[in-house]
């Protein structure tokens, strides 16, 4: 699981990072044996002194349906993503935040070792008890044919497949008689998480009755961590508004003098910057409301996802043996999202069941996100035609005709599969906000030179959507096509933005390639239609924003 079949190829878990950090980054490909040999050594683990982490968040705008008992609504709006309250008069924002803690380059490949070590240990544990595995679908690697190698193209299992899997087995089993999808939400997953409980668990996995000490040096950089905030290493603070950038001239010169990228010039300039009260280390953002017991684990490291993953085994377990076995239910999980679907007499014992293990488990169910449905055969027109469909049961006990189940991005009403129409209005946003930015710079650009020409490239938006020619990787010895995608990360002045990192060959894809994707294997013409009006929009936001 650590290393290819080549012993002189690159591990899979070795991988550059191409965020600014406290340390320098690290080319791997010039020295990935050196960092093998040092993190494989277990002595070298068990003495190593962690780096604080770089704090973030990730606000994620989202239009939320307006209760009209408790919010104003404005100009008719049936959604808003500010929302005023009649009681109080103060506005409420319905972005949710998402806190990101990121490691040093060197130390987020530790943690990605031990990731793999734990993800192999992992995966034999799943596999040890029938069926078990097949109800685990996040983080890991599922085949969609078992009987091709592991590393066959194309043969990997992804959100599209595991939704179907749901719906399709609520369309098989709803033809024999009413069926009920209940959906469960876990509150605050990653920063909720019991240490003591995660401890005894990491020692299951690796069948030990105490952590060795590298592993427990690992487990207490996970858990009892330090970090900085990113607004702290930038010019100067500021609350609201634009966010001040970084000091440009000094991360330049460390660059040409040092030959790397990196906040500091070197451990001492770092240091220096904490005795002065430059730089602030903090310690423990997650913590118990009532006990004020620390508590929780960053989302952002290489290894967050197999402890989250890790952390449910019981609980996993429980459900298969009691609901799975016993009940004739079906059960999935992925990652906090859990779906259980049974018939509509189990609805209450299904729910008694999953909420006392989400306790025994030391996790919080997140009332609002619960959700269930009921799935009847209903007629819909005068020629009395049936069609499976979905039926909410709200909170009071009122029912919902046509609420779809939402799972993994798409919605399920029982006769159709769409892709999740919150998600066709963020991608609608970001071309109007990638349009707006392109407009403003074109504007600006006339006042400075009349002659220039006021117009908006088409073909140069239309790249941020298409595909990314495949290339050859000239650094590296074992030199094959590669292909870049994106991922979203911190730059150094402190924008998420989507950088390109290499992977091995594959097909390239993007939202519109993702919806033609979606629409094969759903089998569902309408998904792909679902972005019919993106060339409207496109051309109205030009003469919208181009013409102010």
């Amino acid at each position: 699981m650590n290393s290819t079949n080549k012993e002189t190829s690159i591990p899979i878990w070795i991988k550059a990072k191409g965020y600014m950090h406290l340390t320098p980054n690290i080319n791997v490909i010039s020295s990935w044996r050196e960092i093998k040999s040092k993190i494989e050594n277990q002595k070298f683990i068990e003495k190593y002194a962690f780096y604080p982490l770089i704090h973030s968040i990730i606000k994620e705008r989202k239009y939320k349906k307006i209760d009209t008992k408790k919010f104003e609504k404005k100009n008719d709006k049936i959604r808003s993503h500010k929302l005023k309250s009649i009681k109080t008069g103060k506005t409420e924002s319905a972005a949710k935040n998402r806190p990101l803690h990121y490691a040093s380059h060197f130390d987020a490949l530790i943690y990605a070792y031990y990731a793999s070590l734990l993800q192999k240990k992992y995966e034999e544990k799943l596999d040890s008890y029938f069926g078990l595995s097949e109800c685990v679908t996040a983080y890991r690697k599922i085949k969609i044919n078992p009987n091709l190698p592991d590393d066959a193209k194309g043969n990997g299992k992804s959100t599209i497949h595991f939704a179907k899997e749901i719906f399709d087995t609520i369309t098989e089993r709803s033809k024999k008689e009413n069926i009920a999808a209940l959906a469960f939400d876990i509150k605050s997953f990653f920063p909720s998480l019991d240490h003591k409980r995660l401890k005894l668990i990491w020692e299951t996995i690796i069948d030990v009755e105490e952590l060795p000490k590298h592993h427990l040096n690992v487990f207490k950089a996970c858990t009892k961590f330090s970090y900085v905030l990113l607004d702290d290493l930038r010019i100067y603070q500021k609350n609201k508004g634009k966010k001040a950038g970084f000091d440009e001239k000094k991360l330049s010169n460390i660059r040409k003098t040092k030959g790397f990228k990196c906040f500091f010039e070197s451990n001492q300039d770092f240091r220096n910057h904490i005795k002065s009260g430059k730089l602030k280390i903090h310690k423990f953002p997650f913590r118990n409301k009532e006990t004020k017991e620390i508590m929780g684990i960053p989302q952002g490291l290489p290894i967050s996802a197999v402890l989250a993953n890790m952390y449910l085994y019981y609980f996993d377990l429980s459900i298969l043996e009691n609901l799975v076995n016993n009940k004739g239910c079906y059960y999935r999980r992925y990652s906090d999202d859990i779906i259980v679907v049974c018939k509509v007499e189990q609805i209450n014992e299904v729910k008694e069941f999953v909420e006392l293990q989400m306790k025994e488990n030391i996790v919080e169910i997140s009332k609002e996100k619960t959700e269930t449905f009921i799935f009847k055969n209903i007629q819909f027109n005068k020629a009395k035609e049936v069609r499976l469909t979905s039926i909410k049961i709200n909170s009071d006990g009122t029912e919902t005709l046509e609420s779809p189940l939402t799972y993994l991005g798409f919605e399920f009403r029982g006769y159709n599969t769409l892709i999740k129409s919150t998600n066709i209005a963020k991608f609608y946003r970001r071309m109007k906000s990638i349009i707006r930015r392109r407009s403003r710079r074109a504007i600006l650009g006339i006042q400075k030179d009349p002659f220039q020409q006021k117009a908006i490239y088409i073909n140069q938006i239309k790249k941020l959507f298409k595909t990314i020619p495949k290339k050859k990787d000239s650094d590296n010895e074992n030199s094959q096509l590669i292909r870049s995608r994106k991922i979203l990360v911190p730059n150094h002045k402190g924008e998420f933005n989507f950088e390109e990192v290499r992977t091995s060959p594959k097909k390239q894809s993007n939202y519109f390639s993702y919806l033609k994707r979606a629409s094969k294997i759903m089998n569902e013409d309408k998904i792909e239609k679902q972005l019919r009006k993106s060339k409207h929009i496109l051309y109205s936001s030009i003469a919208k924003y181009l013409n102010k």
